[in-house]
């Protein structure tokens, strides 16, 4: 499990990826992210450590068929991870335009497993705050427009992968 699943490496790899297509968004002058497919091979071979990694854990979970990492029951290793996911996603979304790949369906149920645990909504910060949070800790500088927003967060799944969850039912378990 550890080699599989140690989150440490997962933000790791995410934070190279991000300040990588980050500085050359920027210096494409883009006013929205590059997509993914024309990005230089260095850029790609990051997000590809990245997306592996994240097949390494929806493979996990498909092989487990259990809500969470060890079982039916969340562990350390889920509190762990979850709010890493989330940060992905909403970092990934905003400044990367990169999301959770969606043929991940059991990484899916995972996340939306997280989504419907009172605990998570509770403790999870608003998605400008999280935005925020990297933006400062990388010191990313980016081509989008700040401006004043209400605080939004973010606890839904893409519709297709909700489909395919209640065809897997996955939902069940």
């Amino acid at each position: 499990l550890k080699n599989v699943v140690t989150h440490e490496f997962i933000l790791q790899n995410f934070k190279i990826f991000l300040r990588s297509k980050s500085e050359h968004d920027r210096e494409q002058k883009a006013s929205s992210p590059t997509p993914v497919d024309s990005l230089p091979p260095q850029q790609k071979a990051s997000y590809n450590k990245l997306v592996e990694q994240l097949a390494n854990i929806d493979q996990l979970l498909s092989e487990r068929n259990s809500r969470y990492l060890l079982g039916q029951s969340m562990t350390e290793y889920d509190c762990e991870l979850m709010p890493r996911l989330h940060h992905i996603r909403i970092v990934g979304q905003r400044l990367l335009g990169f999301d959770i790949p969606l043929n991940l369906t059991y990484l899916w149920n995972y996340v939306l497993n997280a989504y419907r645990t009172a605990a998570f909504i509770e403790s999870c910060p608003a998605d400008q705050d999280i935005l925020h949070h990297y933006k400062e800790q990388l010191s990313l500088v980016t081509n989008q427009r700040e401006s004043l927003q209400v605080p939004t967060k973010t606890h839904t799944i893409p519709e297709t992968v909700l489909q395919d969850i209640r065809r897997l039912k996955l939902d069940e378990n």
